[in-house]
């Protein structure tokens, strides 16, 4: 995480903003899962499973809050008629996913300024070095190089680094509320999931290791690219009068052609780990779904039906960010090769 420091340095100008994204964010994976767990009682009244024999598993394990949910649960659907107790539950669902997108949208509103802002300080901060470098700097270095890193690599920053901020709250504290969750329900397939979860993150790490070294070989040929257009726009004269306009084209069509193939290989591992961990998820789901409705099947887990498919409604949930988590991983990789490009000229010495 070093090469992100200046990144992360920036973040400091916006704590009041981070603070109302935490919040807004925290909020809506609660509502999320209060929306999932509104299903237990729902499956209990359509199947007519009286709640009383419902094993109180929260009780056991000494969380409270989740105890009294139930306890309250329980007198709406004891005191009420079936269709009216079915009906309130409904209205639950979706005033909880109500509030869920709203604090979402909070969340997308107090981030929104955020990225914008790190972005435009890094152009800001790029600019004001080129003006304080002396003129040696800019006959070792290329101007067409110098104009790549300005706009691709910021851009590449902007969409690779920046854009993926918020996943890298939010996506692990949704990962980490519903594990919590998980493990009060049940500790036993829980700790089935925790197992499974290393081989997932290993798979991934294996594919995005070659980006960087791959995204730096982009950067380098689309600064390539772009010096050769300038050196033929500023001497298309000299150009014509030697008649070596055969050899620009073939220098300029080789580099073009390298580029291709570069991002053509960053591509491929890229749109692999998204497909590839949705793959390993549902694997892991299926797995879950047979080793724990075995257990319910045999009255070893100590779950009931409706509990065991909120369960799962809740392990599923965290399997979409967990595959945004890859991909977000490797477009930090991929926009690692763009910051140390930066780098290099942010820290280049003014004298």
């Amino acid at each position: 995480m070093k090469r992100y420091s200046r990144v992360f340095a920036y973040l400091k100008h916006y704590k009041t903003s981070i603070a109302w994204y935490f919040i807004s964010i925290l909020f809506s994976i609660i509502f999320s899962i209060i929306s999932i767990g509104m299903l237990v009682p729902f499956m209990n009244i359509i199947f007519g499973v009286k709640p009383g024999t419902i094993p109180d598993v929260s009780k056991k394990q000494g969380f409270a809050l989740v105890d009294w949910l139930k306890e309250q649960l329980s007198q709406l659907i004891n005191t009420n008629d079936p269709l009216h107790a079915l009906g309130i539950v409904c209205i639950l669902i979706i005033v909880s996913i109500a509030l869920k997108n709203l604090f979402l949208y909070l969340s997308y509103r107090a981030m929104g300024p955020i990225k914008n802002g790190i972005v435009n300080r890094i152009r800001v901060d790029l600019f004001d070095k080129i003006l304080q470098l002396p003129i040696g700097f800019f006959t070792e270095q290329r101007k067409g190089d110098l104009v790549s890193r300005m706009t691709n690599d910021v851009s590449e920053v902007e969409g690779s680094v920046v854009g993926t901020l918020e996943g890298w709250v939010r996506d692990p504290l949704t990962i980490i509320i519903n594990l919590f969750v998980l493990f009060a329900i049940s500790p036993m397939l829980t700790g089935f999931i925790l197992l499974c979860i290393p081989v997932m993150g290993f798979v991934i790490g294996r594919l995005s290791r070659t980006l960087k070294k791959q995204s730096a070989e982009v950067a380098i040929k689309q600064g390539e690219g772009i010096s050769i257009i300038d050196e033929t726009l500023g001497g298309l004269r000299v150009i014509k009068a030697f008649n070596v306009e055969g050899l620009i084209r073939n220098k300029f069509f080789t580099t073009s052609d390298q580029l291709v193939h570069a991002r053509n290989r960053i591509g491929f591992r890229r749109d692999l780990a998204s497909p590839m961990s949705e793959m390993m998820g549902v694997a892991i789901f299926s797995g879950i779904l047979w080793f724990g409705g075995r257990l319910v099947l045999k009255g070893e887990l100590g779950l009931d039906g409706a509990l065991f498919l909120a369960y799962m409604g809740m392990f599923y949930n965290i399997i979409d960010p967990a595959k945004s988590i890859s991909t977000a991983f490797n477009n930090m990789q991929k926009g690692a090769a763009a910051i140390e490009r930066i780098e290099e000229v942010l820290k280049a010495p003014v004298t």
